[in-house]
């Protein structure tokens, strides 16, 4: 998660062209955090005047919200089932059926 500068910046000069690679040496972050950012900006549909004029608390829950998007729809593992499969395997686990 990266600060309020950092992804304004990082919006600025992405639409400015410059370069992958020289977002990354300024801001010392890589290119699926610059990715990242520059998806979600785009599909908020403000504008960089608008981010300007909004909080920095507002603009960074915009580009990484509370809950995890990546894996919202990944169920968790049955813990207890998988407790339950190590337990009578005994001490020689096999644990390549997780």
């Amino acid at each position: 998660m990266h600060d309020y500068n950092t992804i304004l910046g990082v919006i600025e000069l992405r639409l400015s062209k410059v370069s992958y690679d020289s977002v990354q040496k300024r801001y010392r972050i890589g290119r699926s955090g610059i990715a990242l950012i520059m998806n979600r900006y785009k599909d908020s549909g403000l504008s960089l005047d608008d981010l300007r004029q909004m909080p920095a608390s507002k603009v960074v829950d915009l580009i990484y919200p509370k809950e995890n998007l990546r894996h919202k729809d990944i169920p968790l593992p049955d813990f207890e089932k998988i407790h339950e499969q190590m337990i009578q395997m005994g001490k020689h686990a096999d644990l390549s059926f997780l």
